[in-house]
Order: C-alpha cells, then structure tokens, then sequence
C-alpha cells in the first residue's frame, strides 16, 4: 500500500509542477508595422524553475525547413525607461536566441557557428500602440551592432502574410 500511495504522491507532484506551465507565441512586426517571418514560441514549464523560458524562434515562414531557432531565458524583466530604449515595459521576457546559427546553418546546409548573439527583450502582451519588443547583436570584437524593434503581432502564424525577413534585419 506504501508504494502505491508513493507513486500516486509522485504522479500528482509532476502533474502539478507541469500543470502550471504557460506558453506563449508572438510574431514580430516593424515600426511600419510589417511583419517579420519569424515568430517565437516559448513556455515555462516550470522544470528549471518558474521564471525559466525555452522555445523556439520559429523560422518555416521564412522558407527554412531543416529547423528553427533555440531561445532561453528568463520571466520577470523588463525595459526601464532609464535604458533610453525605444520600448520600455516593466515585466516581460528577455533571451538569447541562436537565429544566426540557424538560417546561417540552413543556407549552408552544413553545421555553422557564426559567433553572433541575438538577444531580445519583449514585453508578454501585443499591442498595435506600444512598442513591445527589441533586439540586439553582438559579435565578437564588438560589444553590440544594430537593433531592431517594433511591435508584438499575434497574427503569425496567422492569415497575414510576412513582407519582411527575419528579426535580426533592418525596418
């Protein structure tokens, strides 16, 4: 009886620790408002922690069909106005993301390391009003090149087409 009560205590502790898991899917859309092919799908599931996010940076609307991106991060930060940043929030998430590696990756059809950093910080919530997300660069030999930001779409996937390439270029 002892070891059926300790499977069943065993099984009602990862249901509720998975349970609590919240996941999240955004696209991306220019100061224009046009809309990158790339979007994000991520969650925290709760295993390393609840403000620990993993996922995807989803790249098939891009025409990439070996694989997406990897992203990681964490829940709970945000954008003070203080950054002199174009967007500014007070809770959102923020992580680093392997998309160069990956379409560089893809257009090779080989196994790249291109030594860029991609790293966003995005409010949770989408607004046509607000600013709700950016991304940076960096490389090694520079500390950060270029930027990117806009507004959180939930419309990819979705009906409405991309007019832009990933993220990671220009407006």
């Amino acid at each position: 009886m002892k070891l059926k009560s300790l499977a069943v205590l065993t099984l009602l502790v990862f249901g509720c620790s998975f349970a609590s898991a919240t996941s999240w899917t955004f696209g991306f859309e220019s100061t224009g408002h046009g809309l990158y092919c790339n979007y994000v799908q991520f969650n925290n599931n709760g295993f390393f922690g609840p403000d620990v996010i993993q996922g995807d940076d989803n790249l098939s609307a891009c025409g990439i069909t070996l694989g997406n991106a990897t992203i990681v991060g964490f829940l709970g930060v945000g954008v003070p106005k203080s950054a002199r940043l174009p967007v500014v929030f007070s809770k959102g998430a923020i992580y680093a993301d392997n998309l160069y590696d990956a379409f560089s990756s893809y257009a090779c059809g080989c196994s790249i390391f291109t030594g860029y950093q991609w790293i966003v910080a995005q409010a949770l919530k989408a607004s046509e009003k607000k600013y709700g997300w950016i991304g940076m660069a960096a490389s090694p030999g520079y500390t950060v090149f270029g930027d990117n930001y806009g507004y959180l779409s939930t419309s990819i996937p979705g009906p409405k087409t991309p007019t832009h390439g990933t993220t990671t270029g220009k407006k």
